[in-house]
């Protein structure tokens, strides 16, 4: 081992180079995004809205969306955890533009409502989730999930320092120069941090390949797909209101909490995600799909009532956000963020300094070599 860890450590280094840039982006996009929730209630104050005894029918919300955007359709509606927040409406336009629009529960009235770049967290979540750059974009995070794998896995290799002195691996030397102080924190940082990072990239890479990652468990376990029903065009039929595919479904699934609507195939689809009670997965959900048109159910998808194989990939999400441990883990991922966007940043600065110094000891080492010869 102790043979190789010079050639590891030079792939180590090279990998991190040519990744730290969009690393460092992962990281504290990663970070800011582990409470989006509080932190929109707090940068977006109009979100938190005076509870009061009644509230007003979701379709008669998503009618005043679609009213201020007429010709916009809605692609899902966000309710929040909380019994003082807005409900959040998601448009995307034809060409493209995508709009959010928060409707007071209690009132009907709009709160908030703006394009894309009014709201930093659904910013955010996209520079992290695809860099802005759709599908492309997923691609490119997938291969930074595969870099950050080798590099969560090398670095350890590379620093252990044997059981006899462990201590001293952690041990960050000040008062020696830049140098050495930001090399040796680079490293106790990162063999601390290198198992969330190791679990972080694992299903980050897995996510952006679910569908292949799906495949491979059909070898060994059934898995489920998603249902991704179509329902033929009415032109001259109304629309079920959406309140009554939401009583619909607690009655027939359970009456647990509304958590979000997503619509699909043109919105004649609607899909209910009720909060699950059959599984200890957090933001687990009994996903029912209906016919708008005459209010069937079109498919299903209930967390904890699904294969083994299906829970696993489902489970993807939880472990990447932190969420399987409650406020504990996920401060912990805001520390795994912060920590990458550290260790990329040091990485770049460590190779700066190498290089200047060794430009500097060049001209040294010639004028030397030079008088020895003379």
């Amino acid at each position: 081992m102790k043979a190789l860890k010079p050639q590891l450590l030079k792939l180590h280094r090279w990998v991190g180079l040519t990744l730290a840039v969009l690393l460092t982006i992962q990281g504290l996009s990663g970070m800011s995004l582990v409470f989006r929730d509080e932190i929109d209630r707090v940068i977006h104050p109009a979100l938190v809205v005076e509870p009061a005894a009644t509230r007003v029918p979701v379709q008669a919300l998503m009618d005043a969306v679609e009213a201020r955007h007429p010709g916009v359709p809605v692609s899902r509606a966000e309710f929040p955890l909380w019994d003082d927040g807005a409900v959040l409406f998601k448009l995307t336009a034809k060409d493209g533009t995508r709009w959010l629009t928060a409707v007071d529960p209690y009132r009907g009235v709009i709160v908030r409502d703006g394009s894309l770049a009014a709201w930093p967290g659904e910013w955010i979540f996209l520079i992290h989730d695809s860099l802005l750059a759709g599908p492309f974009g997923e691609t490119i995070v997938g291969i930074e999930g595969f870099g950050l794998l080798f590099l969560a896995l090398t670095g350890p290799i590379v620093w252990w320092p044997g059981r006899k002195r462990l201590k001293q691996g952690f041990k960050v030397i000040t008062g020696r120069g830049a140098d050495l102080k930001w090399r040796t924190l680079h490293r106790a940082v990162g063999a601390s941090i290198a198992i969330v990072l190791v679990m972080s990239a694992t299903t980050g890479v897995l996510m952006v390949w679910k569908p292949e990652f799906r495949n491979v468990l059909r070898i060994v376990t059934p898995v489920t797909d998603k249902p991704a029903p179509k329902v033929p065009e009415q032109p001259s039929a109304t629309m079920v209101p959406v309140d009554r595919l939401v009583a619909k479904a607690r009655a027939e699934y359970g009456p647990t909490e509304l958590r979000q609507i997503r619509f699909s195939d043109s919105g004649r689809v609607a899909a209910i995600f009720l909060e699950s009670d059959l599984t200890i997965r957090a933001e687990g959900a009994k996903q029912i799909y209906y016919n708008r048109y005459d209010g069937s159910d079109v498919g299903h998808y209930v967390s904890g009532a699904l294969p083994v194989g299906t829970e696993i990939v489902d489970w993807l999400i939880t472990l990447h956000t932190g969420m399987f441990g409650g406020t504990a883990t996920r401060l912990l991922m805001v520390v795994a963020g912060l920590s990458l966007a550290g260790l990329s940043a040091s990485g770049l600065w460590l190779w700066y300094s190498r290089t200047t110094r060794g430009r500097k000891r060049a001209p040294v080492t010639r004028a030397r070599a030079m008088a020895e010869s003379a």
